[in-house]
């Protein structure tokens, strides 16, 4: 028999009991469906991760001062900063060889109280942080609603439409707020107040009453807070971010800096570890989805040995017409591994299909229920993990046909053509 006849032949046999063929073939499909949802979801995830990451800029890094003071975020007692980013820092790393840009950050304690007086309202709020593609993971870029979302060394605030509704402001009156006076209050647990009236640049897509100000407004609101003439002086700056004009350039400045004794968090560490936490968990679900594969080689082995049984005479007279036992066990271990790839095509199928549905679903609860908008897949199918999940799949046949070959090739001409 040549390989096209085994192949024929094994093709041929498969289609003669069709559902068994099918049950047997069910297995693979539920342990590739299984497969094909695991990995493409890790899959999917690590492609939206690093481009959240790369639309952050990789050749960006950020400097925070080392310890804490009391009543910023130490609750414990006294620990005294070991080194602070100075106003002189800052102006230093803008005078280096290959920064881009440097942009300070200050912070208000989380014991402040915000309040907004506005429109015959006083409301509750808290401040935001600047807008960045990092603080929106997986989602599209902050879009205003009204007006703009930058703030320029003139200052200005930001309010968010949940602000600006519970105002009692409809979405029809957004852009007329734009320009307008409003009072942000800062208070004190003892009672103690002091307002700040700023213009309206812009209104942000956030639900809840929030705002955000400018650089030079915190720093005013921190020193009221503190009772400080300049706490930029004292404290320093809370953060700085640092923008390199190459990636290189930028894991060159954070070595530097870290032997500077600045905390220093670079995109590529959060690169580099979310990769490796994702490439565990893909493992992992690979693993999960392995099993049940692996459980599925038990049908097929079944449904080959019933076969082998039932055909004992038609191996017979194969044998007698010439077949040798190579090219037996070959048609056998042919027909397993073809009721494995069609479990595996069937598998990758509906897993493709699956996967486009949960995308269309998680995308309709972000964009309608939670009214936040957000762009990318989770469920990647990638030509390689078809490919391979259509491999493993037959290769799991042509393992489960392997016994029940080996049987079929040893069976005796003559014994098999007198069995009924």
């Amino acid at each position: 028999m040549t390989i096209n006849d085994q192949i024929r032949t094994a093709f041929s046999n498969v289609g003669r009991r069709k559902l068994r063929s099918a049950l047997a073939s069910l297995g693979v499909v539920v342990g590739t469906v299984t497969i094909v949802l695991m990995v493409s979801l890790a899959s999917g995830v690590r492609r939206q991760i690093n481009k959240q990451f790369e639309s952050l800029g990789l050749d960006r890094l950020t400097v925070f001062s080392t310890g804490s003071r009391r009543g910023d975020n130490n609750a414990f007692g006294f620990s005294p900063r070991k080194k602070n980013v100075t106003i002189q820092d800052v102006n230093k790393w803008k005078d280096l060889p290959g920064v881009a840009k440097v942009i300070p950050e200050v912070s208000l304690p989380g014991s402040v109280g915000l309040e907004l007086n506005w429109n015959g309202t006083n409301q509750t709020v808290r401040m935001s942080g600047e807008f960045r593609p990092g603080n929106f993971m997986f989602q599209e870029l902050p879009k205003p609603v009204a007006g703009t979302l930058e703030l320029g060394e003139q200052g200005g605030i930001i309010l968010s439409q949940g602000a600006v509704r519970a105002a009692g402001m409809s979405s029809n009156e957004f852009a007329r707020v734009i320009g307008q006076k409003v009072e942000t209050v800062l208070r004190t647990p003892r009672g103690e107040t002091q307002s700040y009236n700023l213009q309206v640049v812009g209104i942000s897509q956030e639900r809840a009453p929030a705002i955000q100000v400018s650089l030079n407004d915190r720093i005013a609101m921190k020193n009221w807070w503190f009772n400080s003439t300049n706490i930029l002086e004292r404290d320093g700056y809370d953060s700085v971010t640092i923008r390199g004009t190459d990636v290189n350039r930028a894991n060159e400045l954070s070595v530097q800096l870290r032997k500077d004794g600045y905390q220093v968090q670079s995109m590529e560490l959060f690169v580099t570890a979310a990769n490796r936490i994702l490439t565990i968990v893909t493992m992992m679900f690979t693993m999960i989805g392995s099993i049940a594969l692996l459980v599925a080689t038990i049908g097929i082995a079944n449904t080959m040995v019933m076969a082998i049984y039932e055909r004992t005479r038609e191996i017979g007279i194969l044998k007698a017409m010439g077949a040798s036992r190579g090219e037996v066990r070959q048609m056998f271990m042919l027909e397993a591994g073809f009721i494995g790839m069609i479990g595996g095509v069937f598998g990758l199928l509906i897993g493709w299909l699956l996967g486009i549905g949960l995308n269309q679903i998680i995308e309709f609860y972000w964009r309608h229920v939670r009214e936040q908008p957000m762009h990318g897949k989770f469920f990647l199918v990638t030509p390689f993990l078809a490919l391979g999940v259509i491999a493993f799949a037959t290769s799991i046949g042509l393992l489960a046909g392997l016994l029940p070959a080996q049987r079929a090739a040893r069976l005796d001409p003559l014994e098999a053509l007198r069995h009924e």
